[in-house]
């Protein structure tokens, strides 16, 4: 896709999220870029608002988002400029430096308190101003976007760094081309340059230990200000996904970390288990011998100790604690053409004795390949004057429907569209909004995307290992049930008289949490009718009566003046929140009692739909033994045998594989065999993952 192609399709995007939302296009456009930059890496929890408006001596003052929510103790704020024509525009240099110079004076006057003085307490650019000015010198960096679907010229894509009471400033552009290469990437993200020279004049001496020709590995010891300096530049987008979804004690230095640097830094090489990592390419010296540059370096496994040297550093306030501490390194440099896929597995087995699930490996685990499978297959009921059927389309990667899509011949591309239509696309982020929220974890889904989905994969983590047909058709068209269901509440609130114009997925997520608790408690054992709204693709006028009633209450209880957290979004954030939200004293009307399925009925219809998944994954393991090539069942059999794995019997279904006796595992014996294959992989045997 050319960069015009990728333009239409943005704006394309815009439109039809601004449509959903009720929302102007710039702040639609807002929304789906910071959507974007945060699957990319770039930010964790971005909240948009819409301000612009004058401050001290006239000063025009703008801010259209924020993420306040970084590992690395920063702060991210961001400024829009929305073009919205059919043709690419050029934003000129004097419009670019404009919005940036409007976004550092709001943060300069948010800091000082002049912001605060005059102005409505309950908006949101207010809060903002006052948890930024609340925050101090509590800060790493303040690293401050411009986001625009124009073209930047050349001469604008990188601004020297500033300083603000002492704390550096970061200025960030991204363009239409910049968000095109973005969607061109094949890791997902925008791989980072590092020139180590910049924090070591020498390079980084490593050697060579391992080479084919999908990677090659390097071991080095790296100075821990490196690691630090590294960290302080580029903060969390040197982590992994997953590892920077762990990474929880956020401003916080490991206890043996700090006290080893500054009692026996000597020994820390000896004491740490060290940093795996990952890379595209390297850039090594004339004899190989040193590492000068590395192309998208990604930690995946040594999250915890880097951010911690970084912490203990930005503490030491300019001694130089960390000269005598080293680090011991693995690099992995993976081809690009499959970084995508052995990242991922890397991670899974660098963190294998960390107590981190197997779903936390997001795209390619078990449970969303299965959502994927079962949103190819399943047809949804023609809804009422349609004559034909559809599908929901669950999108397990990035970008995965337009690309989808977009391989296809015109004609067939309409039919793909007609088949799956756009407002019938949901992706994993959403998924696990939807689910959440009906589970009553409407704090959660309020801390954010990437929160709300480490949350939801624990979940669906344990319920997967206790028994994986529950995650079956049936489940499948629940979850499509409450995303219609969050969809209908969605658009009923944002189109409501008593709704103010903020925290409307705040209330939405609460409504829908509130809705499920009341019939939990007022339901006599009934339970809500998902098989119902499936089959209607659309919720009953009675249930959307219901939301709004308890719309409004949530509304006044999240933006009451006695909420005892000031920034609503945060308190919102806060089981208390929830605590409080689920003790407002309701009532449900007979109307919608009555809509309630009896208990014995859903039951049934699980039993039946998990007997067909069983029947299913019967066939799916065998079907997968099929794939994997004797090759690598004589390399599991010798990985088994020289590590204890496996009992006789696992050895005699191993040789119906190998050749070594006719005939072939039954559904039975293929379990087993996967099983096996399992346990290996958590002992190191990396040639395939059942």
């Amino acid at each position: 896709m050319n960069v015009q192609s990728y333009h239409e399709n943005l704006l394309a995007s815009v439109g039809s999220l601004a449509d959903a939302e009720g929302e102007f296009t710039a702040t639609a456009f807002a929304r789906h870029a910071a959507e974007l930059l945060t699957e990319a890496g770039e930010f964790d929890d971005v909240v948009t608002l819409d301000f612009e408006g004058t401050g001290t001596y006239q000063r025009r003052l703008k801010v259209n988002g924020y993420d306040l929510d970084n590992a690395d103790n920063s702060v991210a704020l961001i400024a829009t400029l929305f073009l919205g024509a059919s043709e690419i525009q050029v934003v000129s240099s004097t419009d670019a430096k404009g919005a940036l110079r409007a976004l550092q004076f709001f943060l300069a006057e948010s800091l000082d308190g002049s912001f605060l003085e005059g102005r409505e307490e309950s908006s949101a650019a207010y809060q903002l101003a006052y948890d930024l000015r609340n925050r101090g010198a509590n800060v790493s960096r303040y690293r401050l976007y411009l986001l625009t679907d124009g073209h930047l010229s050349d001469r604008l894509r990188e601004l020297p760094s500033e300083t603000l009471n002492g704390i550096p400033i970061d200025y960030l552009l991204w363009d239409i081309n910049r968000l095109h290469q973005l969607h061109d990437s094949q890791s997902g993200r925008e791989a980072l340059q590092i020139d180590l020279r910049e924090w070591k004049a020498a390079g980084l001496p490593a050697l060579k230990v391992e080479s084919t020709p999908e990677f090659a590995t390097y071991l080095a010891s790296v100075p821990g200000g490196v690691l630090a300096g590294l960290y302080g530049r580029y903060g969390s987008r040197l982590l992994e996904s997953n590892v920077r979804s762990y990474l929880t004690n956020r401003g916080k230095v490991n206890k043996g970390i700090r006290e080893t640097i500054y009692s026996a830094p000597q020994n820390f090489m000896a004491f740490n288990n060290g940093v795996t990592a990952t890379a595209t390419s390297v850039g090594v010296d004339g004899d190989r011998s040193t590492i000068l540059t590395i192309e998208d370096l990604q930690i995946v496994n040594g999250g915890q100790t880097t951010a911690s040297l970084f912490f203990v550093d930005r503490e030491a306030k300019g001694k130089d604690v960390l000269k005598d501490v080293f680090v011991p390194m693995k690099l992995v440099v993976v081809a690009p053409a499959i970084a995508s896929e052995l990242v991922p597995s890397i991670s899974r087995f660098a963190n294998s004795q960390n107590a981190v699930s197997a779903a936390d490996f997001f795209s390619n685990s078990p449970y969303h390949v299965r959502i994927e499978e079962l949103s190819r297959r399943v047809l949804a009921p023609a809804v009422v004057g349609a004559t034909y059927n559809t599908k929901w389309y669950y999108e397990r990667t990035r970008g995965q429907y337009e690309n989808e899509k977009n391989k296809l011949p015109k004609a067939e591309a309409s039919r793909f569209e007609k088949l799956y239509p756009k407002h019938q696309k949901f992706d994993k982020p959403a998924l696990a909004k939807f689910v959440m929220s009906w589970e009553q974890r409407p704090h959660i889904v309020s801390a954010g995307a990437q929160k709300n989905f480490v949350a939801f994969a624990d979940i669906v983590q344990k319920a997967w290992e206790k028994d994986d047909s529950a995650f079956n058709e049936g489940y499948f068209k629940d979850a499509v049930a409450k995303a219609i269901m969050f969809s209908a509440i969605h658009a009923a609130v944002r189109k409501a008289p008593w709704y103010q114009q903020g925290y409307l997925a705040n209330i939405v997520a609460y409504t829908t949490a509130k809705m499920a608790s009341l019939v939990e408690d007022q339901g006599r054992g009934r339970l809500m009718d998902f098989d119902l709204v499936w089959r209607a693709q659309s919720v009953s006028g009675t249930v959307v009566d219901v939301a709004l009633d308890i719309g409004e209450a949530v509304q006044q209880a999240l933006t009451s003046e006695h909420r005892p957290t000031k920034n609503v979004t945060e308190w919102a954030k806060k089981a208390d929140c929830w605590a409080m939200v689920r003790a407002m004293p309701m009532r449900l009307p007979e109307s919608f009692l009555s809509t309630l399925a009896d208990p014995a009925a859903i039951a049934q219809r699980r039993r039946a739909a998990k007997d067909t998944q069983k029947v299913d994954n019967g066939i799916n393991q065998q079907k997968r033994i099929f794939e994997i090539p004797k090759e690598h069942w004589m390399e599991l059999r010798d990985f088994s045998l020289g590590n204890g794995l496996g009992s006789p019997t696992d050895m005699s279904i191993l040789d119906l594989v190998t050749g070594r006796k006719s005939g072939f595992p039954s559904e039975r014996q293929s379990a087993r065999l996967l099983a096996l294959a399992a346990a290996a992989n958590s002992k190191g045997f990396q040639t395939f993952i059942p």
